[in-house]
C-alpha cells in the first residue's frame, strides 16, 4: 500500500510597484529562474525522485509531500476622479512552479516511482489554477479606490491579495477532492481517470511539458 499524502499550497506574493505612466511598459520579465532557484522555486516540470529532498522531520505521517507556488507582480498608476483617486493595473506578470524546499519525501518511503504520477497531478493542478490567474484580462482585475492615490494603491493591493486568496481557496478544494477520490493515489482506476482529465485540461489551457 502506498503511504503518501501531499497537499500543494499555493503561495501568492504581490510585489507592489508604483510607477508613472511613462514607465508603464517597464515591468519586463519576472525575476530570473536563477534568482528563484535560490529560494527553492523551480519552473513547472515533470517531477522525478530527485526533486524531493529527504526530510524525516516534516510532515512525519506522509511518505511524500509536494508543494507548488504561484507569484505575481504588477505595475499600476492612479488618477484623480470625483474628488478621490482610482488605481488601475496596466501591466502584470504571473509565474509558478515547484517549491523544492517545502517538498519532501521520507527516508523510509520506497515506492517513489509508483507515487510520482499522483504527485505530478497535484503540481499540474497548481499550474492550471496559476494559468487561470495569469489569463485574467487587465480590465477584469480589481480597481483600487480611495481619497488619495496612496489610499487607492493600498486598496488595490488588498483586493489583489483577496483575488489570490480566492484562487488558492478554489485550488485547495480541488486538491482535497483529488486526494479523496484517488485515496492519495492508491486507487489506481481513479488515479488514471484523474490523470487523463488533468492532461486534457492542460492541453486545452496550452500548458505543456
Amino acid at each position: 500500500m502506498i503511504e503518501c499524502r501531499r497537499f500543494v499550497s499555493t503561495i501568492a506574493v504581490v510585489l507592489f510597484l508604483t510607477v508613472a505612466a511613462s514607465r508603464a511598459d517597464a515591468l519586463g520579465n519576472p525575476p530570473s529562474w536563477k534568482q528563484e532557484n535560490a529560494k527553492g522555486h523551480f519552473p513547472y516540470h515533470r517531477l522525478t525522485a530527485a526533486d524531493f529532498p529527504i526530510n524525516d522531520a516534516v510532515h512525519t505521517e506522509y511518505g511524500m509531500y509536494t508543494r507548488g507556488f504561484f507569484q505575481f507582480r504588477y505595475h499600476e498608476n492612479w488618477t484623480e476622479r470625483d474628488g478621490g483617486a482610482v488605481a488601475r493595473i496596466n501591466e502584470w506578470s504571473v509565474w509558478s512552479g515547484f517549491d523544492r524546499i517545502k517538498s519532501s519525501r521520507k527516508s523510509w518511503f520506497t515506492r517513489v516511482a509508483e507515487t510520482l504520477p499522483h504527485e505530478q497531478g497535484h503540481l499540474d493542478i497548481n499550474e492550471l489554477f496559476s494559468k487561470r490567474l495569469a489569463d485574467t484580462p487587465l480590465d477584469k482585475l480589481p480597481i483600487g479606490e480611495g481619497r488619495t492615490g496612496k489610499e487607492a494603491e493600498a486598496d488595490l493591493k488588498r483586493k489583489m491579495d483577496a483575488l489570490a486568496d480566492r484562487i488558492s481557496a478554489d485550488e485547495k478544494v480541488e486538491q482535497d477532492r483529488y486526494d479523496a477520490e484517488t485515496d492519495h493515489g492508491k486507487n489506481g482506476a481513479k488515479q488514471q481517470e484523474w490523470t487523463a482529465a488533468i492532461q486534457a485540461r492542460l492541453k486545452r489551457a496550452g500548458i505543456g511539458l
